[in-house]
């Protein structure tokens, strides 16, 4: 009787931690989600690297793990373009303490012409450091097999008009 009492005593407590667990605090704040879609779109490589902690890592498909946040600038400046802007819709989000995590769907858009060049899925987990969220998981997977290149061709520039300079 007294090992079933004890049992018993271990099994409410492990219940009671585990409800504890999957109750949420609350959702990320919806500046926190659409900042580094705004200072991307601002051309800021260094200010968009800033929402992401030191050791932070972006999981791109199809490459290698993009690590810390001097490799997270140097991929943003890479990616930044005066034609290309880049958008987010978090469909969900859960805060537990300092971490939180964010699923959603982004899109890239030539805004030259006016059209979608990419769409897909993301997860994102950010932790608070010193009372700021910073990203420290970004993973994002295109929803066509065959992504088109989010480049500016040539065509597209008007005479005179180099972008890349």
């Amino acid at each position: 009787m007294r090992l079933f009492i004890v049992v018993t005593t271990f099994m409410l407590m492990a219940c009671a931690a585990l409800y504890g667990c999957a109750q949420e605090e609350g959702q990320l704040p919806q500046t926190v989600i659409t900042a580094v879609a705004r200072d991307f779109n601002q051309g800021d490589a260094l200010r968009t690297a800033a929402h992401y902690a030191d050791d932070a890592q972006i999981l791109p498909p199809r490459s290698p793990v993009i690590a810390g946040r001097p490799a997270i600038a140097a991929f943003f400046q890479a990616n930044i373009d005066k034609y290309i802007s880049f958008g987010n819709d978090a469909q969900w989000t859960v805060v537990r303490g300092d971490i939180a995590i964010e699923q959603g769907v982004y899109n890239v858009r030539n805004v030259r012409v006016g059209q979608d060049v990419e769409a897909g899925k993301y997860i994102r987990i950010w932790k608070k450091i010193n009372g700021t969220w910073r990203l420290y998981r970004d993973m994002f997977s295109p929803d066509s097999v065959s992504a088109q290149a989010v480049y500016i061709t040539p065509e597209e520039t008007t005479p005179g008009e180099n972008p890349r300079q």
